[in-house]
């Protein structure tokens, strides 16, 4: 019993010391974030399990990429120098919720001039400059323009006192099965030292 009551208070102290550098080193865990996020772009069709939580992050979110629908461009098939179906695209996670489920409907969104003279289309460069959808498919009329980085960000500052509660809460719990646990222990030493059992 002790070695559990004394394992529960080093895991209560773990998730505070990550709690309090989590908060202290926002920053750097914001990139470690970001950095996570645009290797699953990079990655979207390589792996289905990645591929349907991407899916799921953007449609749960309502969010294109990572910091806007740009992002895409990181990825081979959706990049713009691409010949496939899907250059010039985004996923279809990204198509506004109030439309039906259309698998194609990113599909070549993005305004992209095919007579480029290779200035974006080198090696030198990652992807196509561009920040604008084709006319008529702006302003989340088709997809979602904002980054899933920012809408979790934004989310998360929103709802930072109900998080902070739901975190004490927990700690509560915790510091109160360590004492309940130290109680039993106290208990269980004094009735086997009085009855004599060893």
């Amino acid at each position: 019993a002790v070695v559990s009551t004394q394992s529960t208070g080093i895991l209560f102290w773990a998730e505070a010391a990550c709690g309090i550098l989590a908060f202290v080193m926002k920053e750097k865990v914001r990139e470690v974030v970001e950095m996570h996020m645009f290797e699953a772009i990079r990655s979207y069709r390589n792996d289905s399990d990645l591929r349907d939580a991407v899916n799921v992050a953007q449609r749960t979110f309502q969010c294109c990429g990572v910091k806007n629908f740009t992002d895409w461009q990181e990825n081979a098939y959706f990049k713009c120098c691409n010949e496939g179906i899907e250059s010039c695209g985004v996923p279809y996670s990204c198509c506004n919720q109030s439309l039906q489920v259309n698998l194609f409907c990113g599909v070549k969104i993005m305004d992209y001039d095919s007579s480029d003279d290779g200035t974006y289309c080198s090696t030198d460069n990652k992807y196509v400059p561009m920040n604008q959808l084709k006319p008529n498919m702006g302003r989340g009329e088709v997809i979602m323009e904002s980054g899933c980085l920012v809408r979790m960000e934004y989310l998360f500052n929103a709802n930072l006192y109900y998080i902070g509660g739901a975190a004490l809460g927990v700690a509560i719990v915790q510091i109160g099965g360590v004492w309940l646990s130290q109680t039993l222990t106290h208990k269980i030493k004094l009735v086997t030292g009085m009855s004599g059992y060893k």
